[in-house]
């Protein structure tokens, strides 16, 4: 027995049998922990504030096989990893850490927790309806249809579900593009979901979702001014678990007059910009050249149809690229831009983009990154009837790809993204005795090719524990899970979609 167990007698006795993936853990098991709700309101804060999980303060991950993705680390076997108020303190063999909490990783691969750096995560609440849509069909029915009935209450609960599905597979950190900014209320309250769900978040606000034609069709409409009162009243320092970006139509959706005014009021704010763009066709980044706009404050997403000087451009600038293969191929965007943008220089990163149409892992879609862009590679050769001789991008990228590269991408790399001693803890562990990991040959390869939601085990934000042996902690989650359900089905009725 460590001097740690020995010290709190709290050290986690792991099961050591074969255990079969997503049998039990396949839906949300939430820890019976928590108190009574208080009154709902719509628009304001409700009694549900307090910090969501377990607060240990210092907590030793022992004796597991750190993934790190630090190049100067690299991956060590039978580690350990020290947390002390929510900071990475070191990592290597045989820490002592007198009355630390203890977690036996000794069946476990450690790893950064992923970036999820595209997601719209008020959309929790009307899942798995546009698996059989297209792009166009999505911007009729979705924005400005289905998100105009949607009230300060369903933001809240989307927010609250949609992150905490996140946290549940193991993504510690996301981009939330909130395009359902119809009014104050709404936006409070989606940053109250975040705040409950215990995530990392840049919360990157965008235009109202009550007229599609108003702020989506060639909008001469300005980003909403609501913003200045969430960076002075949400947002005044800006630097902790939840920070602020905007959400900006960018020149595919609005006039140059907007693109401008939008990216010069970030800027005046001193906060990122992240636009969606390239998926109806090229031009847009070469009208943000003509317009004076590139930096590296900006993030693209999708871009799929943008051109490989646009991409130059990109790179240049110092700009990021998120892509979500998944939703880009279904919808009809084009080809996921992963390449382009690795041979043009600018940041890549992956995000799931929106569960009412795809799966919400990370796994999913760095895999579905991974593989996607290998066939475009291996395509000229196969055309040419030959093989390969070796594949193009290695397993270890696939993973930089949802954490340190999705870090860079939300200006987040020296806070998360690795297991960097001085680094935040946010930290995935995956279980490696179950039936589709064991065994593990190479820690790598287990966590993109073979892992799943269901092998999540234990993941801290910020050194919290939010989620452990399977179980997640957060009351809050627990006792609203039935009206997320009720929130759905009322939006999807009185929009004219729900299926029954």
């Amino acid at each position: 027995m460590t001097d740690c167990e020995d010290s709190t007698g709290t050290g986690v006795s792991r099961r050591n049998s074969l255990k079969v993936g997503g049998v039990t853990l396949s839906a949300l098991s939430f820890a019976s922990v928590g108190s009574a709700d208080g009154a709902e309101n719509d628009s304001s804060r409700t009694g549900d504030s307090g910090q969501p999980g377990q607060s240990l303060g210092r907590v030793l991950i022992k004796d597991g096989t750190i993934v790190t993705v630090d190049p100067d680390i690299g991956v060590l076997h039978d580690a350990d990893l020290f947390v002390q108020d929510g900071r990475i303190e070191r990592i290597d063999d045989h820490i002592e850490a007198p009355a630390a909490e203890v977690i036996d990783a000794s069946d476990s691969i450690v790893l950064p927790g992923f970036v999820n750096a595209h997601l719209h995560t008020w959309e929790a609440g009307v899942r798995g309806i546009a698996g059989n849509w297209s792009f166009l069909q999505y911007l009729e029915k979705m924005l400005g249809n289905i998100s105009s009935h949607y009230r300060p209450r369903d933001a809240y609960l989307g927010n609250l579900f949609g992150a905490v599905e996140q946290l549940n597979a193991g993504a510690t950190t996301v981009l939330d593009w909130f395009h359902i900014a119809n009014s104050p209320g709404h936006t409070n309250r989606a940053i109250d979901g975040l705040e409950d769900a215990g995530i990392r978040a840049v919360f990157a606000h965008g235009p109202p979702g009550d007229d599609s034609a108003k702020w989506w069709q060639n909008s001469a409409v300005p980003h909403p001014d609501d913003i200045r009162r969430l960076h002075r009243e949400r947002f005044p320092a800006n630097d902790g678990l939840l920070t602020l970006a905007m959400g900006i139509r960018g020149p595919d959706y609005s006039t140059d007059e907007v693109v401008a005014h939008d990216i010069e009021l970030a800027r005046e704010l001193g906060i990122p910009a992240s636009m969606h763009i390239g998926s109806l066709g090229p031009g847009g980044v070469t009208t943000l050249k003509e317009l004076g706009l590139l930096g590296d404050d900006l993030n693209y997403v999708h871009a799929n149809r943008l051109t490989e000087e646009e991409f130059e451009l990109i790179g240049k600038s110092g700009g990021s690229l998120s892509t979500s293969p998944e939703v880009e191929m279904q919808m009809g965007m084009g080809m996921p831009a992963l390449r382009k943008a690795l041979d043009a220089g600018a940041t890549p990163s992956v995000g799931v983009d929106i569960v009412s149409n795809v799966s919400g892992d990370m796994f999913t879609q760095t895999r579905m990154a991974l593989q996607v862009q290998r066939a475009l590679d291996n395509q000229p050769t196969v055309e040419k009837n030959k093989q390969i001789k070796t594949v193009s991008l290695k397993a270890r990228r696939a993973l930089e790809l949802a954490t340190i590269d999705g870090a860079r991408a939300l200006g987040l790399e020296d806070e998360i993204g690795s297991l960097t001693p001085g680094k935040r803890a946010d930290i995935t562990l995956i279980r490696t005795d179950d039936i589709n990991t064991s065994p593990v040959h190479d820690p790598v390869q287990t966590a993109v090719f073979q892992a799943e939601v269901a092998n999540v085990d234990t993941v801290l934000v910020d050194g919290n524990v939010v989620k452990r042996d399977g179980t997640l902690y957060n009351a809050t989650a627990r006792r609203r899970q039935d009206q997320l359900v009720q929130s759905g089905r009322r939006v999807l009725r009185e929009s004219g979609m729900l299926y029954e």
